[in-house]
């Protein structure tokens, strides 16, 4: 298996990369979008993954657009938590704290240490991003 990875872009230090794999024994081709980030912790560091097959982009998308536009601009009254999730467990999302949205990404599913703590513009930097590597797939 040959993998190739392509830089896209970073929001909050999360490395957004398109993968491209080939399996060299009969040529077949699949491409998915890979998030990775190095989440630092008492004892060190450890480098936090996830990967969005190709048929998972317009989902996230659609899901930030929402968040971003209909969500966020508005004050919930109780907590709230609005999310997307790939299959693999992946998460992007926003969760009401005191009628103030705090937005997330978090890569593996059972894993605290791999959240990706978000300010209130890094969703309008994600989604140019994300059409960037929806365009490479």
């Amino acid at each position: 298996m040959e993998k190739e990875y392509e830089t896209v872009g970073e929001v909050a230090k999360c490395k957004i990369q398109v993968v491209h794999y080939k399996d060299m024994i009969d040529g077949h081709k699949l491409n998915a979008v890979l998030f990775e980030f190095e989440a630092r912790l008492s004892y060190g560091s450890d480098t936090k993954s996830a990967v969005l097959d190709a048929d998972e982009i317009d989902g996230l998308i659609a899901s930030i657009n929402i968040i971003k536009d209909k969500i966020i601009p508005t004050a919930a009254a109780n907590y709230t938590e609005v999310n997307f999730k790939s299959r693999s467990g992946f998460m992007a999302g926003c969760f009401s704290k005191k009628e103030k949205w705090s937005t997330f990404l978090k890569l593996q599913s059972y894993d605290s240490n791999s959240y990706v703590w978000l300010e209130k513009d890094d969703f309008d930097k994600l989604l140019p991003i994300l059409q960037s590597a929806k365009a490479k797939l």
